[in-house]
C-alpha cells in the first residue's frame, strides 16, 4: 500500500512538471519579448482633450455602471478612419490599455476605447534592451542627462503671485519647460535625449546659451559623448537670468542579479550599516535607502522598472506611471496607457531572473592568483563596503549603502535625506508580487524641512497616476523630502560646486543638507564588473584604476593604500576584479 501511495505521488509529481514549466516559459517569453521589444509612436486624434485619463478616479457609482468622468462626450479615436479598440496589438502582440476608468477585472469599462500613443514624445531608447544589452550595462552614449536647480537661485527670492498657484512672473521659468508643472518649478528632471514629436530639439539646445563656452558635442551629444569629456567635466553648470541650473549624467547599470536583490532585506541593511559604523569607529557609516538607482532613490524592482517604462521609454504605465509631458507642445496629452500592469508585472519577472552573475571556471594557476587579489583587496579595506555576500546575494560585493564619497563624486541632485528609522512590507500587487513578494520599504519621518512655497522640492521624472512625483507620495519608494540647502554668497559666474564648505560641518551641522548629501552614493556591486565599462554613476571612469582613483570621503584610506601598493598587488587585485564577470548571454 505504501508503496502505491508513493508510486502514486510519484506520477503526481510527473505530471505536475510536465505542466507548470510551459506556464513559467510563456511568463519569461512575455517579459523577455517585452524586454526586448522596439516601441513605436503612435499618431493621436486630435480630439483627446476631452478626457484627462491620469487624474482622479470617477465615484465608485460612476465606475460600476461604466460611466466616464462627465466631462463632454467621448472622443471617437480612429486610425484610418476606422475605430481603435482596446483589443488592438501592435506586431509583436503588446496589447494597448486605456487608462480610463476600468471594471473589475481589468479591462476597460463599458463604452470607453482610446489608444496609447507608444514611445514617448520624451524618451531616451525605443527599447529596453538598446541600453540593457543581454540585461548588461551600456557605453556613455546611453548616459541619461539630468538637470538641477540650485536651490539658492534668485529665482526663488522672488515674490509669488498667489493668482498663480505659486509662480513668480519671471521670463526666466522658460529656461526648460520640463522643468515646470502646473505653474510650479521643479528642483529637478530629465533631460531627454529623443522626441517623437516636433520642436524638442531646439529646446533641449536652449540649454547651451547659459554655459560659459557652450555646450560641447563629447558632452551632451548622445553619438559624440565621449569618457573622456565626461572625466573632464563631469558637471556643466549654467545660468539663464535668475536661475542657476546644472546638467550631469547617470550611466546605465546592469541588471544582472536584480531578483536576488530584491530579497534582501531592509533589517539585513541596517544590520550592516550598525556593525560598519562600530568596526571603523564611525569613519564608515553608510546610510539604508532604496536597493535600485544610482542613489538608492527607488526601493522595490517593480518601481524601478515602471519608472524606467515612463521616463526612459515615455510610456503610460497603466495605474502606476505617467510618461512626461511634451514640452514643445503644452497641449498634447497621452490619455491611454501603452502598457498595461500585467505587462509590467511579466517585465519585472523577467529581470528578477536575470541570473546574478557567478564565479568563472578558472584554472588551479588562476584561482589562487584571484584568491591572493581578493585578500589584497580587503587588506586595503575595499572590503569594508564591498561586502561579499549579502543573503541571499552570494558573490554581491556590495552593501547597497549610502556613502559619502567625498566632493570629486559630487553631482548636483542630492541622495535621500533621512535615516532608516523602521521597515515595513509594501503591500503585494499582481503576479510579480505574488511570485517575489512586495519588496520592503525604508520608512524615514514624515516631517521635512520647510521649502519654499511654490515650488516643488524635486521630481522623479515620471508622474504617479495621481499627478505627483513618485519619489514623493509612493509608500513603495522611499521618501526623500526636501534638504536644506547650506546659504552661500551668489557666485559671480555660473559653478558647481556653488562654494565651499568646511569638511567637519559637512559631517557634522551640516550632516543632513544638501551640499553633503550631494557627495552620497550607493555602493554599486561589483559582480559582473569586468564587463560593465565604464564606471561610475556617469561613466566617467574608462578603467577599474581610475574608478578607484576617483574615491574619496569614506573611501578615501582605502584609495590611499591601493595608490601607495607595489605593482604586483596592484595587478593582484586588478586581476580579481577581472574575474567577476557578468554572465554569458
Amino acid at each position: 500500500m505504501a508503496t502505491t501511495d508513493r508510486c502514486g505521488l510519484g506520477w503526481w509529481m510527473v505530471l505536475s512538471l510536465m505542466v507548470c514549466p510551459p506556464v513559467f516559459a510563456q511568463d519569461t517569453a512575455a517579459g523577455r519579448e517585452l524586454f526586448e521589444h522596439e516601441w513605436e509612436f503612435v499618431e493621436r486624434a486630435p480630439n483627446f482633450m476631452d478626457f484627462d485619463a491620469m487624474g482622479p478616479m470617477p465615484p465608485r457609482r460612476d465606475r460600476e455602471h461604466g460611466r466616464g468622468r462627465g466631462r463632454g462626450p467621448r472622443p471617437d479615436h480612429r486610425d484610418n478612419g476606422h475605430p481603435l479598440d482596446n483589443g488592438r496589438q501592435l506586431d509583436s502582440g503588446i496589447q494597448l490599455r486605456s487608462m480610463l476608468p476600468a471594471n473589475e477585472r481589468g479591462g476597460l469599462a463599458e463604452g470607453l476605447t482610446v489608444a496609447g500613443d507608444g514611445l514617448g514624445p520624451l524618451h531616451n531608447a525605443a527599447s529596453c534592451a538598446a541600453c540593457h544589452p543581454g540585461g548588461g550595462a551600456s557605453g556613455v552614449n546611453h548616459n541619461v542627462t539630468q538637470i538641477t536647480v540650485d536651490p539658492r537661485s534668485p529665482v526663488f527670492d522672488l515674490q509669488p503671485d498667489r493668482g498663480r498657484r505659486g509662480m513668480p512672473r519671471n521670463a526666466d521659468m522658460g529656461l526648460f519647460p520640463g522643468l515646470v508643472t502646473d505653474n510650479t518649478l521643479s528642483f529637478n528632471t530629465v533631460v531627454h535625449d529623443l522626441s517623437t514629436r516636433p520642436g524638442y530639439e531646439s529646446i533641449r539646445q536652449r540649454l547651451s546659451i547659459g554655459v560659459p563656452n557652450g555646450l560641447q558635442p563629447e558632452w551632451f551629444t548622445p553619438e559624440q559623448r565621449t569618457v573622456a569629456a565626461i572625466a573632464e567635466q563631469p558637471v556643466v553648470a549654467g545660468r539663464y537670468g535668475t536661475v542657476d541650473y546644472y546638467l550631469s549624467q547617470r550611466n546605465t547599470t546592469p541588471l544582472h542579479g536584480m531578483g536576488d536583490i530584491e530579497k534582501i532585506s531592509a533589517n539585513r541593511l541596517k544590520a550592516v550599516s550598525l556593525s560598519q559604523t562600530r568596526s571603523s569607529g564611525g569613519t564608515i557609516s553608510g546610510r539604508v535607502a532604496g536597493k535600485y538607482g544610482w542613489r538608492g532613490q527607488v526601493s522595490t524592482l517593480s518601481d524601478f522598472v515602471a519608472g524606467a517604462c515612463a521616463t526612459e521609454l515615455g510610456l503610460n504605465v497603466a495605474g502606476i506611471a505617467q510618461q512626461a509631458k511634451d514640452p514643445a507642445d503644452d497641449r498634447y496629452r497621452s490619455l491611454a496607457a501603452d502598457i498595461s500592469a500585467t505587462q509590467v508585472a511579466e517585465l519585472t519577472s523577467y529581470v528578477a531572473d536575470l541570473p546574478a552573475p557567478s564565479k568563472q571556471m578558472l584554472s588551479l594557476d588562476e584561482r589562487k592568483r584571484v584568491r591572493r587579489g581578493e585578500y589584497v583587496f580587503n587588506s586595503v579595506g575595499c572590503g569594508a563596503c564591498h561586502i561579499a555576500d549579502l543573503q541571499p546575494a552570494r558573490g554581491i560585493y556590495s552593501d547597497l549603502l549610502l556613502h559619502d564619497m567625498g566632493p570629486e563624486l559630487q553631482d548636483p541632485l542630492p541622495a535621500p535625506a533621512y535615516q532608516l528609522a523602521s521597515t515595513q512590507k509594501t503591500a503585494p500587487t499582481g503576479r510579480y508580487s505574488s511570485r517575489y513578494g512586495g519588496g520592503q520599504t525604508a520608512s524615514y519621518p514624515t516631517e521635512s524641512p520647510p521649502s519654499r512655497s511654490g515650488y516643488r522640492t524635486g521630481r522623479s521624472g515620471y508622474q504617479s497616476r495621481r499627478g505627483h512625483s513618485m519619489a514623493e507620495t509612493d509608500s513603495s519608494v522611499v521618501t526623500t523630502g526636501m534638504p536644506q540647502a547650506i546659504p552661500m554668497a551668489h557666485p559671480e559666474k555660473p559653478q558647481f560646486p556653488r562654494g565651499e564648505v568646511n569638511e567637519v560641518d559637512l559631517r557634522g551641522r551640516h550632516r543632513f543638507t544638501w551640499d553633503a548629501l550631494q557627495r552620497e552614493w550607493k555602493t554599486p556591486p561589483l559582480w559582473g564588473v569586468a564587463d560593465s565599462a565604464p564606471y561610475l554613476h556617469d561613466g566617467r571612469a574608462k578603467t577599474l584604476t581610475d574608478a578607484i582613483q576617483w574615491h574619496g570621503g569614506e573611501a578615501e584610506v582605502a584609495k590611499r593604500k591601493f595608490v601607495s601598493l607595489d605593482q604586483d598587488p596592484k595587478d593582484l587585485l586588478l586581476a580579481f576584479l577581472g574575474s567577476l564577470k557578468a554572465p554569458l548571454n
